[in-house]
């Protein structure tokens, strides 16, 4: 802000210049209030009202000069021979002081109100308004009573679509595959499309697969057709759905494999962004006048951020992720005023700092399941049954802790109530417990609970779970009753150069199985060529109470940094031995991103048993690709039985605008066409939310995640040879809803340094003459030399001599990327002559 002398001199000076013409046309006489003589053209403007700023200081403020902070605008009058306020608005301002609501009120209530002795008027004990009449300069003094912590926001709403056109975009996901055993062939393949069409913020979604195509027993299935309108933290969804689009707060459990016709509406919204990396609780502090705030962990400077006077919350956000002590000081002008311990509740786990809010959603419709009982091991199925179905759903978050977690879901179908609930406590960063729970009318209900620990100082982590279920009349759910345990530890805190032993075990006492396994890890050596690190492992299985089954396995890894990773080992099936190799190798500028071949061949079977029985030698190989319109896996592989498979899986997605349709490699729903409109090979960069994409040919469609703003900036790719100028369109900010597309048409110049010599057509070179194009001009030299840059959209050069004659020249450009020497340029000059009767053939 300025100095408080040029805050008096602008104030000064913008009402002479505001109030002139009251003077002229109203003159008067000066106005005399409390020994000071108010000039006649301040009088009139007085009379009539004028905006002054009003600024605020700390009581305890201890500096003699003004404060610079403005707080809000005054409408300041005269009356009766006294100043009057008569209105006080608060400025909005990016760090804007919070005062108390009781301040609030008070400024805001001020209508009329004399200064009573032209100097200060008393709001409550914690605030004085006061006014310097020879300056006219207006200041709150506030007591730390008067003010708030002015709190970070820890959600925000998305903004309008600024997509404002018709348009789609298209998801499909196609695999194909073909085996032969012996004598035997068979193939398949499928096709799963999701297209969203989208004007604005409302969109409608179509889902559906196609099963079995190519093998005689093709069939397809539609899977939801649903309209969705998720705006300012209202989401209306209608349609063909399932349970999870029907509400997407808590589960559904006793509804596994149901379609509903239906209605959903709540402020379960996408649009309400929330952040999770402010600390759970805020942490505040009080600045007496403007300054810093430095935050120390351990006696490390963590932060360091600045504050006008006030009371404010650190921005946590820059903080590392955890839960730990840290030592926050307060520093105005070089001096500790204040020091204080406060926590840092941070963690990975937590999907919102958001805290006191009720989420809830309200549906209803027809639903089409089906009835299994699953009372006995054939898991009879009746068919299915159209029926209704209605319900709510709500959660909540509050600060206990680092976090709990509530949702629950009460819903009605085929005459049976249900309610779910869920809790979801993190004790700490090291330390969760989730438990959930189903009850229905008829008898049915379901017990999970699930307990996470990870031990301090990196010793490693410790996991539980326990489910019961019972089955009750009607409610299609499993009978369950298991329990699983598991650990990870971190032997090199104990013994140095020990690695990592993961063990756990499930048993289902429903069932009678068992699955028992351990495996160890630990790196051998590295250096700069390789690094090698060995696993090991035992797996224990056993199935209704039978024989059980154990599989071993001890494998060396090598990894190259050249991208190549090398596995190789032996592993063993309850008595059949196999020794393996694995070989994956990265590829960098390529279509293909990485291929791999394994082999394993069986060097001693067990002759007392025909289970897991093992091919002699098997060999399998796979490469994945990526290219702009599609991307995807081709595997194969080949046995000593005969017996061979080839599969195929890829993904891409099509866009489409009234204007044009546009291919991508994307799965997401929504995404942003970049139309660079280069006519040959050229490469520049998208950079969206700092991730960069690679922008090739006259068009490239990116997919992109909806419900999200995006800051695009297009850009030179420094990795390649091409130069790009571009002379519009750097920059953008797009906001995207499902099935958005939003188009860029920047203004792109793909540019070519180009070095030559310009020859006669008659012998020799040109010289010291100008050269042009259509975007700059150089000059020959003595040799007839030159170099510039051209544009490859046109790529034509002009050289006019003395006397105005001209040359033009197409240069070959198509295949020039950064620089090029052309040589000898021949150009032909041709003389320009101006004709009115039109019988002049050189006329151009």
């Amino acid at each position: 802000m300025d100095k408080p002398g040029c805050v008096n001199k602008l104030l000064l000076t913008g009402m002479l210049l505001t109030l002139c013409q009251a003077e002229a046309a109203n003159p008067g006489m000066p106005v005399r209030i409390n020994n000071y003589a108010i000039p006649a053209v301040f009088a009139n403007a007085l009379y009539q009202g004028m905006t002054v700023p009003v600024f605020i200081r700390y009581d305890g403020d201890t500096d003699t000069q003004r404060s610079r902070q403005k707080i809000a605008d005054a409408l300041l009058s005269i009356k009766d021979s006294e100043f009057r306020i008569n209105q006080v608005t608060l400025s909005e301002l990016p760090e804007r002081t919070e005062l108390s609501p009781e301040i609030k009120k008070l400024l805001t209530e001020l209508q009329d109100k004399s200064i009573g002795d032209g100097q200060r008027v008393n709001l409550g004990p914690n605030a004085v308004l006061s006014l310097d009449t020879g300056s006219f300069y207006l200041e709150l003094t506030v007591r730390r009573e008067a003010m708030q912590a002015a709190l970070l926001p820890r959600s925000n709403m998305l903004a309008e679509s600024t997509s404002e056109k018709l348009s789609s975009v298209l998801n499909y996901s196609f695999g194909s595959y073909y085996n032969k055993y012996k004598n035997n062939d068979s193939n398949s393949s499928y096709l799963t499309l999701d297209n969203t069409w989208s004007l604005r913020e409302h969109h409608l979604n179509l889902n559906g697969s196609v099963y079995g195509i190519g093998s005689g027993s093709q069939q397809g299935d539609l899977y939801r057709a649903m309209y969705e309108r998720d705006y300012h933290g209202r989401r209306l969804a209608l349609g063909m759905v399932d349970t999870w689009n029907l509400q997407s707060i808590a589960s559904m459990s006793a509804l596994s494999s149901s379609r509903i016709y239906g209605v959903s509406y709540g402020n379960k919204s996408s649009t309400q962004i929330e952040d999770n990396t402010l600390s759970l609780l805020p942490v505040t502090v009080f600045l007496p006048a403007a300054g810093e705030v430095y935050i120390y962990r351990d006696g490390k400077l963590l932060s360091i951020q600045n504050f006008p006077m006030g009371s404010y919350e650190i921005d946590t956000s820059r903080l590392p992720f955890g839960i730990y002590d840290v030592n926050v000081q307060v520093v105005v002008n070089g001096r500790e005023v204040s020091s204080r311990i406060a926590n840092i509740n941070k963690t990975f786990s937590r999907k919102s700092s958001v805290t006191g809010g009720l989420s809830w959603q309200v549906f209803g419709g027809s639903l089409t399941y089906d009835r299994k009982d699953y009372r006995k091991q054939e898991r009879t199925n009746y068919g299915e049954k159209d029926t209704w179905i209605a319900g709510l759903a709500v959660a909540t978050r509050l600060p206990m802790l680092s976090g709990v977690g509530l949702t629950s879901t009460l819903y009605g179908f085929d005459n049976t109530g249900v309610n779910e609930l869920e809790v979801n406590l993190a004790v700490n960063d090291s330390m969760s417990i989730n438990q959930q729970g189903m009850l229905a009318t008829d008898g049915s209900w379901q017990s999970i609970s699930t307990l996470n620990l990870s031990l301090p100082e990196g010793y490693g982590s410790f996991w539980g779970s326990r489910q019961y279920s019972r089955i009750g009349d009607r409610v299609s759910v499993q009978q369950n009753d298991y329990w699983t345990l598991g650990m990870t530890g971190n032997l090199g805190k104990i013994v140095p150069h020990m690695g990592s032993l993961s063990v756990s075990q499930t048993r289902n006492n429903y069932t009678g199985s068992t699955y028992t396994n351990a495996d160890y890890s630990q790196g051998l050596f590295s250096n700069r060529y390789a690094s090698v690190s060995l696993r090991t492992g035992i797996q224990s299985y056993q199935y209704d109470n039978r024989e059980r089954l154990n599989d071993k396995y001890v494998n060396i890894d090598i990894t190259i940094p050249f991208g190549t990773w090398l596995s190789t080992g032996i592993s063993s099936q309850n008595g059949n031995m196999l020794a393996n190799a694995t070989l994956r190798k990265r590829l960098d500028n390529s279509a293909f991103t990485q291929v791999g071949a394994s082999v394993s061949k069986r060097i001693k079977q067990n002759s007392n048993s025909n289970q897991y029985d093992s091919d002699n030698v098997s060999v399998n190989g796979f490469a994945s690709y990526d290219t702009k319109y599609n991307a995807g896996t081709l595997s194969a592989s080949h046995s000593s039985e005969h017996s061979s498979n080839i599969s195929l899986s890829s993904q891409g997605s099509v866009a489409w605008t009234p204007q044009e349709i546009y291919l991508g490699k994307g799965t997401q729903n929504a995404g942003v066409v970049v139309n660079t409109r280069f006519n040959e090979n050229g490469t520049m960069i998208a950079q969206i939310n700092g991730q960069n994409y690679p922008l090739t040919g006259k068009s490239n469609f990116i997919s992109l995640p909806a419900y999200a703003e995006y800051k695009v900036e297009l850009m030179n790719d420094k990795n390649s040879e091409d130069s790009v100028d571009i002379i519009n369109g750097r920059r953008s900010q797009i906001v995207l809803y499902p099935g958005n597309v939003s188009v860029l048409n920047p203004e792109v110049k793909q540019l070519v340094t180009v070095f030559g010599r310009m020859k006669k057509g008659s012998g020799g070179y040109y010289a010291n003459m100008d050269i042009h194009n259509h975007i700059g001009k150089t000059r020959l030299d003595d040799n007839g030399e030159f170099a510039m840059d051209v544009d490859k959209r046109y790529p034509i050069i002009t050289l006019i001599d003395n006397r105005g004659s001209l040359c033009e020249a197409s240069l070959d450009l198509q295949k020039a990327r950064g620089a090029v020497w052309l040589g000898d340029i021949t150009c032909e000059m041709q003389q320009q002559v101006a004709s009115r009767t039109g019988e002049n053939s050189n006329v151009y």
